[in-house]
């Protein structure tokens, strides 16, 4: 077990950006999706990510966006701060041929319902995974967590003996943790949406709220 890095995604505003970097987070993905509350305009985006050093990571999440698109926001931001700590990251279900085409680091969220599952080995710049802790909690409440560990340990164990591949455990600001999780998969860690739960209003973060949470999650073993 180990103390889990923390990620803190959907972020939109400077005033986030400073805080969490005060605390100490180092990695922050931008929403890109056009359907999400947290969706950033790229110009936003451009001005946002000046706040970052060049070895904080930036992950940039896409879902089913056209190639053209995601290659504009990915060659802009290298004029601005080179390739370093730059990922990409998808929550849909394209070809491994689409997500390697970039010719960046990507993370994936995993979805039971993807023919990208049986790609996942074949995936060149494949460097994480994703998953929804609601998923394994159904899987837990179900009494097939176990099998469904075994099985994706056994797929993809190439992937995970590559001491840089992500396994990330994507939370909300109020999940109950189940003790047997920790036994079941290695995360290396934590992803935190931003959302209502930690908004005084809407696009208008509770900072302390924020802060706590992190400094609470930043020192569970998993």
């Amino acid at each position: 077990m180990m103390k889990s890095s923390v990620i803190v995604a959907g972020i939109y505003d400077k005033r986030t950006i400073q805080r969490l970097k005060e605390v100490g987070v180092d990695q922050l993905s931008f929403d890109f999706r056009a359907k999400s509350f947290n969706f950033l305009q790229q110009h936003i985006f451009m001005q946002l990510q000046q706040e970052l050093q060049i070895q904080e990571k930036i992950y940039l999440h896409f879902e089913n966006e056209a190639d053209f698109v995601i290659s504009k926001i990915l060659d802009d931001l290298k004029l601005s701060r080179g390739s370093a700590n730059t990922y990409l990251e998808f929550s849909d279900m394209n070809s491994d041929q689409f997500y390697d085409k970039f010719e960046t680091p990507f993370l994936w969220h995993y979805n039971f319902e993807s023919p990208f599952i049986d790609k996942i080995p074949n995936a060149k710049y494949l460097r994480g995974i994703i998953f929804k802790f609601s998923d394994l909690l159904k899987l837990h409440e179900d009494g097939v967590l176990l099998n469904f560990c075994n099985n994706f340990h056994s797929l993809y164990i190439n992937c995970l003996k590559d001491e840089n591949f992500k396994l990330i455990l994507q939370l909300d600001w109020d999940s109950n943790l189940f003790a047997s999780i920790s036994e079941h998969f290695d995360f290396t860690d934590i992803s935190l949406n931003i959302s209502d739960k930690v908004e005084i209003c809407y696009r208008n973060v509770d900072l302390s709220k924020v802060s706590g949470h992190i400094e609470y999650l930043r020192n569970i073993d998993l």
